[in-house]
């Protein structure tokens, strides 16, 4: 199994952490700590392990805006599981071949 990683520079107070990789689209690479454009990501390739390590380097508005992010998309993630279409009734068309065959069934 892959375990992609993301290496950020602080460079604010001259620090790094590692946090690994849990999802990457075609334009950003999500983390549990926030999300990176692709365009600011240097990659690397882990020739031991096999796996990708983008390089990022960031200040601390540009962490910040990176958390923002990651909550916003969570944000907005839950309300679209939550958006339930309560107007429309039952299919009935759908429902009728299950109630031609439960027919048949009870009445045979």
């Amino acid at each position: 199994m892959k375990k992609d990683k993301v290496l950020v520079f602080n460079d604010d107070n001259q620090t790094c952490e590692l946090v690994s990789v849990k999802d990457v689209s075609a334009e950003a690479v999500a983390t549990e700590s926030g999300m990176y454009y692709l365009d600011g990501l240097e990659q690397r390739i882990d020739v031991r392990n096999g796996n990708v390590i983008y390089l990022a380097k960031v200040d601390m508005p540009a962490k910040i805006e990176a958390e923002k992010l990651i909550m916003l998309r969570r944000s907005v993630a839950i309300k679209r599981m939550l958006n339930f279409n309560t107007k429309d009734g039952v299919d009935w068309g759908k429902l009728f071949p299950y109630i031609v065959i439960i027919a048949l069934i009870l009445f045979k």
